[in-house]
């Protein structure tokens, strides 16, 4: 990491020093920004912090959920064929059974199924491994940096915490730059958040980059602001209300007179999925609590008016930011129409028209097709026996589903 180091000039690139008079409103208004995407990774589930790690000297792209893995044994053409990583980092190598090869490059998973066959099935194993498809999604950008946003990020591309950091501008002076924070979805952990905390600052002063990251597609990273805990007799409104933004604490306060007070919702909140981020008692962890709103305000369900505390961040998303995406199911399904992909991302094809009142009379289960946009922005389609998936219960042959596939399943005798 050590041959980039030129490019950073600590001193101007992340200066400390006062700028004259800031008010605590100009911080709450730059953690507001920040804020709002955070509470998006939270928002599904409790979190946990580990210390961030080095990165080590290997610049080859490791596995990651999403991937398909091309696979060919020379002993067993059975074996040899294309696998999909499960959300948590594991593939269904047939007879073998569940293999972790999350965070592993294609040789190490290459060198483990050599070594598990030849353990119990095969004198000698001949094993390859290659990513045939890379999963893709954007890295968020968020807090306080000069240009915070998304960036698009292949996952065949390599990119580090300090050389995103960069590309978003770099740290504002009243960032804190010793707590960033990267939120990754934790293989094996449902939907549980990991959190690694980066200390840029001393990199950045040191110039020493072995505690540098790389960075994995959807992952989030969260720059903090020094002092923005002040105001803890506020409470915080983000997303999706009427008036967003920081509102004083009243005695009693619930969540009616908290939404209230915050303008009411917008059409566009999903009320079912709206979240009270509470302070956990340690520094920057919250308690994510969901609330359905949707059964308070429209069935009366008192349950639903839970007091609000001093410091309490509500957050309402939208439909699109409290889901991974959406599909279209068109063609012989018993209910046709737009669906989301959970916020996780790891819906697949069989499962999904299972989930969704499943085929038609008349469906030619054998040729379902997938129509979506490849890497290079060009239209491809994918054919799936859905029907021998149904049938034999082998869902390892399943299909992972991304946001704006379409699942045309078309009629017998058509095609």
């Amino acid at each position: 990491m050590t041959g980039k180091t030129q490019t950073f000039n600590p001193k101007s690139w992340m200066s400390t020093e006062s700028h004259g008079p800031m008010s605590t409103r100009f911080n709450r208004l730059n953690f507001v920004c920040g804020l709002l995407l955070f509470v998006l990774s939270v928002m599904v589930a409790p979190s946990s912090i580990v210390v961030a790690q080095d990165v080590g000297a290997s610049k080859v792209r490791a596995v990651m959920a999403g991937d398909r893995l091309r696979i060919d044994v020379a002993e067993d053409e059975s074996l040899s064929k294309t696998y999909a990583v499960a959300g948590d980092g594991t593939i269904d190598f047939g007879f073998a059974g569940r293999v972790p090869v999350d965070n592993e490059t294609p040789a190490d998973v290459a060198t483990r199924l050599k070594k598990l066959l030849e353990q119990s099935f095969y004198k000698k194993a001949t094993v390859s491994v290659t990513v045939e498809e890379f999963v893709e999604g954007s890295i968020l950008m968020v807090g306080a940096l000069g240009s915070p946003g998304a960036l698009e990020f292949k996952g065949d591309q390599i990119l580090t915490l300090m050389e995103a950091i960069a590309r978003s501008g770099g740290l504002l002076p009243q960032a804190d730059g010793k707590n960033v924070r990267i939120l990754r979805w934790r293989p094996q952990g449902g939907l549980e958040r990991q959190i690694i905390t980066v200390d840029v600052k001393s990199m950045v002063e040191t110039l020493d980059f072995s505690a540098d990251q790389y960075l994995r597609p959807r992952d989030m990273i969260f720059v903090p602001t020094l002092g923005a805990g002040e105001g803890a007799a506020e409470i915080l409104a983000l997303g999706e209300f009427g008036s967003p933004g920081f509102h004083p604490y009243k005695p009693n306060m619930d969540m009616i007179r908290a939404v209230a007070q915050a303008g009411g919702l917008t059409r566009e909140a999903r009320m079912d999925a709206v979240r009270l981020l509470r302070p956990s008692g340690k520094e920057g962890e919250y308690q994510a609590i969901p609330i359905d709103l949707s059964r308070l305000f429209g069935s009366a369900d008192m349950q639903m008016n839970i007091p609000v505390q001093p410091g309490d961040i509500l957050f309402a998303p939208t439909t699109a930011q409290s889901s991974g995406g959406h599909i279209y199911l068109l063609g012989e399904v018993a209910s046709p129409g737009i669906y989301p992909l959970p916020l996780q991302g790891d819906a697949t094809l069989a499962r999904t028209l299972l989930a969704n009142g499943g085929l038609g009379k008349f469906a030619n289960a054998s040729r379902v097709k997938i129509q979506r946009s490849a890497p290079n922005g060009r239209r491809e389609s994918l054919e799936v026996d859905v029907g021998n998936i149904l049938k034999t219960g082998a869902f390892e042959n399943d299909v992972p589903l991304r946001d704006e596939d379409v699942v045309i399943v078309p009629e017998r005798g058509i095609f």
